[in-house]
């Protein structure tokens, strides 16, 4: 087999500004790649400007996270992250459990964003009368994956950051995240255990992005994780840059707060990354 080791290496820009200076705000990252068997970080900075981090650990999923507070009358934060990673072509197989949190949680669904319903229940009952003489696990769970993006066209604007998987069935359009939550609600009905990931993908076309993107892995007897990209019907391979996991995008927010005192808030977003073999 051959397996093709990029470096990637990516600079991240996010610049946060408030109408008023907030009296007090705190900002929670998770904007550090993980390291893994076919991630490895060679090196990462972040550089904070408008406030200082005050907190660096690791949430309940193993992902790294950071806060910051703001500085008195600030009116703009700027989030920089740069660094470079080692990936390996690993055909979408990540390899066996590495979560604190044991494997059989992550059979059930743990809010609102995966909750089962109507929709989801019929999509289960087409898949399976589809796939009956299916007995491949990965086979199976491809044609569910065509089948959710054939069922919810990708465009965006359609649904937000707070659409429940039942409720991007009913519209019938969606992003990736809503690719994501009805996938793993499917499949954790169907007995696996499902994983919501973050991270970016290098586009063909261009190096520079203006949002990350999702896609889910599914816990294969044998096999261990495997990933699935709904939205592009493919597996996620070396262009692929893993942020965070959790049971849904809940637990993987790129960037979330609190802040007290009466302010608008405005976030605008550049990301760039490139490969170099």
């Amino acid at each position: 087999d051959l397996h093709l080791s990029l470096r990637r290496q990516r600079q991240m820009c996010i610049r946060d500004r408030y109408s008023n200076p907030p009296l007090s705000a705190i900002q929670k990252l998770r904007l550090t790649p993980r390291n893994e068997k076919n991630q490895k970080i060679l090196n990462w900075d972040i550089d904070v400007k408008g406030c200082s981090i005050e907190l660096e650990t690791f949430d309940y999923h193993g992902n790294k996270v950071h806060l910051c507070k703001t500085k008195d009358e600030t009116r703009e934060i700027t989030i920089t992250c740069s660094g470079r990673l080692n990936i390996n072509d690993s055909k979408g197989i990540v390899g066996l459990h590495d979560d604190k949190i044991p494997l059989d949680l992550f059979k059930y669904s743990s809010s609102n964003y995966t909750k089962p319903g109507s929709g989801i229940k019929k999509i289960l009952s087409n898949i399976k009368k589809e796939t009956n003489k299916i007995k491949s696990d990965i086979e199976r769970l491809n044609y569910l994956s065509n089948y959710i993006l054939k069922l919810v066209k990708y465009s965006k604007g359609k649904t937000s950051i707070k659409t429940s998987c039942e409720d991007a069935i009913k519209i019938g359009f969606g992003v990736c995240q809503d690719h994501v939550h009805i996938f793993l609600s499917c499949v954790r009905e169907l007995g696996f255990p499902g994983r919501y990931v973050s991270g970016y993908l290098m586009l063909d076309d261009t190096n520079i992005q203006e949002a990350s993107h999702a896609w889910a892995e599914v816990y294969i007897e044998h096999l261990g994780w495997v990933g699935f990209d709904i939205s592009n019907s493919i597996s996620p391979d070396n262009r692929y840059v893993k942020l965070a996991v959790g049971f849904d995008y809940s637990d993987v927010i790129p960037i979330s707060g609190i802040r007290v005192g009466d302010s608008d808030e405005k976030i605008n977003t550049k990301i760039i990354i490139e490969s170099k073999q």
